[in-house]
């Protein structure tokens, strides 16, 4: 129940008049806003805490060469992206990593057990311009398993620009693309995942949080900066 309330959150939260991007854990309901405002400060996890169990270990992830160095506060991170199931998304990653789009923003979200989200604020919460939103290429097939990068965006499901989050759990039930005979439920687009450093990320979803700049909870009290994206040869 806790991932689904905060699934509904994960689109482009407002800031005065700007709309930016939300994780897939930032268009509150009332009801999710009413348990925020009950808990503003969560715990730290206990570091001894054992990573938890992920359908990602049984999946076959697509080959790729295609890889990147998150460098953290916390630590450094490796990534393999997906540019054949995901290349529009892939290529404006690299595009906002190579024009230093990323170089010293916050993760300005940690929802713990559910994801962590970064790549569009400073530490003093200006945002950070964006380029035009990218296809939605949500459907493609890459789960949001544990371990997996995907995109943040608005409720209109080709609208993500910068902002992305890591999966702390396995999502893919609430946060992946499906279709019934209703249509289609769009999800969030996929398109690498963590293969070095997972318990960085693991400490990062283990800080304290509270409010932060315009967003009324789940922000780190103490900053967690990712300070740059380098692309791996």
């Amino acid at each position: 129940m806790k991932n689904i309330l905060a699934a509904a959150a994960l689109l482009l939260a407002a800031c005065g008049n700007q709309q930016t991007e939300q994780s897939p854990a930032e268009a509150q309901s009332p009801e999710s806003a009413a348990i925020e405002e009950a808990a503003p400060i969560a715990p730290a996890a206990e570091a001894t805490s054992p990573p938890p169990a992920t359908l990602a270990d049984g999946f076959a992830w697509p080959e790729t060469k295609t890889r990147a160095k998150l460098v953290t506060s916390f630590g450094d991170v490796a990534v393999e992206l997906y540019p054949d199931k995901a290349p529009e998304t892939v290529a404006n990653f690299l595009r906002y990593a190579a024009n230093g789009h990323y170089d010293r923003v916050i993760f300005h979200r940690v929802v713990p057990g559910f994801v962590v989200q970064t790549g569009g604020y400073s530490r003093t919460f200006i945002e950070r311009p964006t380029g035009n939103p990218i296809p939605y290429e949500g459907d493609n097939g890459l789960p949001n398993y544990r371990t997996t990068l995907a995109m943040a965006r608005t409720p209109d499901p080709a609208s993500a620009t910068s902002q992305f989050y890591i999966n702390l759990s396995d999502n893919h039930e609430e946060l992946d693309h499906f279709v019934n005979d209703l249509g289609p439920r769009y999800g969030y687009a996929v398109f690498g995942r963590v293969i070095e450093g997972m318990e960085v990320i693991d400490a990062i979803g283990a800080v304290r949080t509270g409010p932060g700049g315009p967003f009324e909870a789940e922000v780190p009290v103490e900053p967690v900066m990712l300070i740059r994206v380098d692309l791996v040869e």
